[in-house]
């Protein structure tokens, strides 16, 4: 067959068409979009190529996602971004038909389509893990704008670098590496399913968070925390939160939605799901913690054991443990005057918080000789994850481990 040509339309128009074989052998014409004679022969070159692939059968979705990526950053090199998508969309029509010719289909995504199906993919995650891939996911097509609309294989490192220079005005060092982190294996995955040929988002490098390190609150702030827990009545259920934590290494929302049937004062175990992981735990319950549990224990084993703060926001739940520290004099009350920040303005991390907690479970165990594997298998650290497939903690090791645990509440 003849080679591919490009020819004015004799009716008249500026534009290039493309004359060519199909995959069934009949000779074509297809507009080109541009009137540039170099950008409208690489188009045909490519058209043709396209065609030949699908008469032999071997046009799959991952060679025309390729043809048209290279196409298209040759054009966009020597002719401008504006030639090179205007390009893709004549590629991308005539990959489409060819494929459908041989009974298949293109696949392809825009950056907003292909974080919702990577997402809608991620069938494994907890509820937890999901609900904050899809809070970057709006964070990051938010700063887009139309630009999320785009083809996928447009995005470049620069807009991530962008991006996370943006977030890093609003919030921690520690969230923005979080956002990245997730970005990264957005992308690692479009790279797996052939949608990418790199990850733009591969060597954008982590924030240093050493400034924002939290640390275990001192012996006397956890006293002077228990104090103000008793001292007002809507202090109260922080003292059960706060017991909860420390003998248990568990996380914010996994303590104010613990429900009692979750707890076996007879046994003194305390088994559930956890909320970020989807790990599910059976703890032993330390003494000072089971005293306490058996003074406010109901009869509704579906009850929570903190109604006031059950089933609420992470961000509400922080903002009353900071009253209570405030009570506690640990910290200082928060202003309402301005910072020069703005609304949008990232807030001055406090070193403590309820997440404290966990490093005080943390530090108490192996101060006392509990090896890192029981400590970490205790608080379901999340860098344990990998060893706990191979080493089972029994439930002697990690009781023994947590009647190690001093007593704060004397």
């Amino acid at each position: 067959m003849c080679m591919a040509s490009i020819h004015r339309n004799e009716n008249g128009g500026a534009n290039w068409f493309c004359a060519f074989y199909d995959p069934e052998g009949f000779r074509r014409f297809r507009s080109t979009g541009t009137t540039n004679a170099k950008v409208a022969r690489t188009i045909c070159v490519n058209i043709e190529q396209a065609a030949d692939l699908a008469r032999q059968g071997k046009l799959s979705n991952e060679k025309a996602l390729r043809l048209i990526r290279q196409a298209c950053d040759a054009i966009g090199e020597t002719h401008g971004k504006l030639a090179a998508d205007r390009a893709g969309a004549v590629l991308k029509l005539s990959a489409e038909e060819f494929i459908k010719t041989a009974g298949g289909e293109l696949t392809t995504y825009t950056v907003k389509t292909w974080f919702e199906a990577f997402i809608a993919n991620r069938t494994d995650a907890s509820k937890a893990t999901i609900t904050e891939y899809t809070r970057i996911k709006d964070l990051f097509l938010k700063f887009l704008g139309a630009r999320g609309g785009r083809p996928l294989t447009v995005l470049q490192p620069k807009q991530i670098e962008d991006f996370k220079a943006q977030l890093l005005t609003r919030v921690s060092p520690s969230t923005v590496n979080k956002a990245v982190k997730i970005l990264k294996a957005c992308f690692n995955n479009a790279i797996a399913k052939r949608q990418l040929d790199f990850n733009p988002a591969e060597h954008v490098s982590r924030i240093e968070e050493a400034d924002s390190t939290r640390r275990p609150f001192t012996d006397d702030e956890l006293k002077n925390i228990l104090k103000a827990c008793d001292a007002k009545e809507e202090n109260k259920p922080w003292r059960t939160m706060v017991l909860l934590a420390y003998y248990t290494g568990l996380r914010l929302q996994d303590c104010a939605n613990l429900t009692w049937e979750r707890v076996q004062l007879h046994t003194g175990t305390i088994n559930l799901k956890t909320q970020k992981t989807g790990r599910r735990q059976d703890l032993p319950i330390a003494e000072p913690l089971a005293k306490h549990l058996a003074k406010i224990a109901g009869d509704n084993p579906t009850a929570p054991l903190c109604p006031s703060l059950f089933g609420q926001k992470p961000a509400w739940l922080s903002a009353q443990f900071y009253k209570v520290m405030t009570d506690a004099k640990v910290v200082q009350a928060r202003g309402h005057e301005s910072t020069g920040k703005g609304r949008d303005g990232r807030r001055d991390t406090s070193k403590i918080s309820f997440h404290s907690l966990r490093y005080n479970t943390t530090s108490a165990l192996k101060s006392r000789g509990v090896s890192d594997s029981v400590a970490m298998d205790i608080v379901g650290h999340e860098t344990a994850s990998i060893s706990r497939n191979y080493t089972k903690i029994d439930d002697t090791a990690k009781r023994a481990a947590i009647s190690k645990l001093p007593d704060i509440t004397l």
